[in-house]
């Protein structure tokens, strides 16, 4: 991948992620007091969960561009 689509993807990952992030801050501001043990531990199963997605992409996206030797295609 060129730099301009990773810098995009990753813009783009950061939107989501500070959005995400932001909605899950007013809702538990919203409810009250909460364990900010719970909090923290809500955020890194988020981040985790977007890395597993992101890398998983990636890794499928470069499985796509392995080439077919010849010798491969003959019976």
């Amino acid at each position: 991948m060129d730099a301009a689509k990773i810098s995009g993807l990753a813009l783009l990952g950061g939107g989501i992620l500070i959005l995400v992030a932001y909605g899950l801050y007013n809702v538990l501001k919203s409810m009250g007091k909460v364990d900010p043990v719970i909090f923290v531990a809500a955020l890194i199963i988020l981040f985790g969960i977007v890395i597993l997605t992101v890398s998983t992409a990636m890794d499928r996206k470069s499985g796509e561009e392995k080439k077919i030797k010849k010798e491969d295609m003959e019976p």
